[in-house]
């Protein structure tokens, strides 16, 4: 009986069978009474448990972003911060194509999730994600946290790799990229960033990766084609 189990066992039990409906189904259109009938819990466990479906939801997002922090070693002295900066972009990308099935559906009810409780936690994990990522650029003095001149801070270049790779993950979500082009335009997008940052003495491996991945992205003009006509001849 999950009863008889320690509350967190009881929650990872859960996710698990929620993690499995969505891949069975491709989709979080489903209630929390449909949840509770195919973990096999009474609706009132997860009620107890979690609070809302979109709580249980982003409880998945939080693991996904668990396996993304702790697969994702800290940047040593012996790591250049330029390419490791860059490649936290890929390597996030990478756990989303582990499992399509899973993290489409997630992000597409991410994006249009307004849970006032669990969506600023989850945002701000990935904030804390993408500025631990730039820590070698601040001890190389490339950024700063606090920077008297008004140039760009650390938390600058941390919102813009969030905000960007929102949006290129809804382009994924949406399926108006593949999996492929998802992972190289993460990586391409990133290295536009950081490019912007560094000295220009670091910039020429940064456009070495953006040419390695530049056929695996179209240009934008794809998703006027893909537009219905009425919208294409305004």
């Amino acid at each position: 009986m999950l009863r008889k189990i320690p509350k967190e066992q009881r929650k990872k039990k859960i996710l698990d069978g929620v993690e499995k409906l969505i891949l069975q189904n491709s989709s979080t259109d489903f209630t929390m009474y449909q949840l509770a009938e195919f973990v096999g819990i009474s609706p009132t466990t997860f009620y107890n448990l979690f609070g809302s479906k979109g709580a249980v939801l982003y409880s998945l997002l939080n693991r996904g972003l668990d396996q993304i922090i702790n697969e994702r070693h800290d940047g040593t002295a012996s790591d250049d911060p330029v390419i490791y900066a860059i490649y936290s972009m890929t390597h996030a990308a990478k756990i989303f194509v582990d499992k399509p099935g899973l993290y489409r559906p997630l992000y597409k009810f991410q994006l249009g999730e307004r849970d006032m409780g669990a969506r600023p936690f989850y945002l701000d994990r990935g904030l804390t994600y993408w500025k631990r990522s730039l820590e070698g650029l601040v001890e190389r003095g490339y950024l700063q946290d606090d920077p008297a001149d008004g140039s760009f801070s650390r938390d600058d270049v941390a919102l813009a790799l969030l905000t960007h790779s929102s949006g290129v993950i809804d382009l994924w979500v949406q399926e108006d990229i593949d999996n492929e082009e998802f992972v190289a335009r993460m990586t391409h997008d990133a290295a536009l960033l950081v490019y912007a940052v560094v000295p220009d003495a670091e910039r020429r491996k940064i456009e070495e990766i953006i040419a390695s991945v530049r056929p695996q992205i179209r240009k934008f003009s794809f998703l006027r084609k893909n537009a219905p006509h009425e919208t294409r001849k305004k």
